[in-house]
């Protein structure tokens, strides 16, 4: 395979074990068959990833490919370091150490060294250095949108969605391998992408933009970390009637001339159901009234907004004989002309 392993993972060459997990990790969950169906490039670029972690996440086979710049990972009688020095003659690293190991064979020669291991075991600060035990990581939290009607945003309801989330492979118990071999269920990934329908409750009172948050279903933890939340977010969609101002309510109530003239009891439409309503005499077009807790419910505070209702004064359309002489009586009972005191043009 072409390409430095260490460049594959985006890691440097003393990248700690955990550290080149973590990079495998990050890098295999973005180029997953799973995640990326029928992608020929990204197929190739996860074999790549696999190659370079079953190398770099073995420390023989890492120290091998440290030393001499490659490695069979095959599974046939696999590198051998001792016969690749006696055809090689000499090993230089980098162009700055040169050894001969002529007197090294498979035996204890002069040298005191058993094999190769042995010698650089000593050049390189000899014995294993102790692997930190990974520690558990918490799952990501997941997002996603849902679109609910006015109604069912006022009222509450439930829902039901198909969450995909990430869990733990349940065939390699997340650790990738099974028996010394790449996992077949995961790739090596150590997790899998699992659907569910999940069943969300909706509080009554959601506001369009709203965040509800669902525990324990995002993405799992590993090696027994917490695991991530779900965070639903709402779109509400609006009503040709009722509109909603933080836990308000307003609407618009159309009135007869009569109606506001000389004051009435009118039906006003809530989104709890209709409210007798008093129209005071002498009642202008546009002004607002107020019915106290018939509005939305706050989420916190759990206490109802407001209805704000406007009234509207319509004018018949059919003109009379008689409506003609009512609007000339109507007439003499304004004592100065409404559109007074208004500004006439921008000077």
């Amino acid at each position: 395979m072409a390409g430095d392993y260490y460049s594959i993972l985006g890691v440097s060459r003393d990248a700690s074990a955990a550290e080149i997990k973590k990079a495998y990790r990050k890098l295999a969950r973005k180029y997953h068959p799973d995640v990326n169906p029928g992608n020929k490039e990204a197929e190739a670029k996860f074999k790549e990833i696999q190659e370079a972690y079953t190398v770099l996440s073995d420390p023989e086979k890492r120290k091998q490919y440290d030393t001499f710049g490659r490695v069979d990972i095959g599974g046939g009688e696999g590198f051998d370091p001792s016969a690749y020095a006696r055809r090689a003659g000499t090993w230089q690293d980098a162009g700055s150490f040169h050894f001969d190991f002529g007197g090294f064979g498979g035996t204890q020669g002069a040298g005191g060294f058993e094999d190769l291991g042995d010698l650089f075991g000593q050049i390189f600060g000899g014995g294993r250095t102790a692997r930190r035990k990974p520690r558990p990581r918490p799952g990501a939290d997941q997002q996603m949108s849902i679109e609910i009607d006015f109604k069912d945003a006022i009222k509450g309801t439930t829902a039901v969605l198909p969450v995909q989330r990430q869990v733990t492979c349940s065939t390699c118990g997340g650790s990738g391998n099974v028996r010394g071999r790449v996992c077949p269920a995961c790739h090596g990934a150590g997790v899998v992408i699992s659907t569910e329908r999940l069943r969300v409750k909706i509080p009554a009172g959601v506001k369009n933009g709203s965040k509800i948050r669902v525990a324990g279903k995002g993405a799992e933890g590993t090696l027994g970390g917490r695991t991530g939340d779900l965070y639903v977010r709402v779109k509400v969609r609006p009503h040709p009637f009722f509109k909603r101002e933080g836990d308000n309510i307003r609407t618009t109530v159309p009135v007869t001339f009569s109606e506001a003239y000389l004051g009435a009891q009118i039906e006003v439409g809530t989104i709890h159901g209709p409210v007798r309503a008093t129209v005071p005499p002498g009642t202008q077009s546009g002004q607002t009234f107020r019915l106290r807790g018939k509005g939305a419910r706050n989420l916190k505070t759990r206490a109802f907004g407001d209805h704000l209702y406007t009234v509207q004064i319509v004018v018949p359309k059919v003109v009379s004989p008689a409506g003609r002489e009512a609007a000339r009586r109507v007439a003499d009972l304004y004592t100065k002309d409404p559109r007074a005191g208004l500004p006439r043009s921008l000077e």
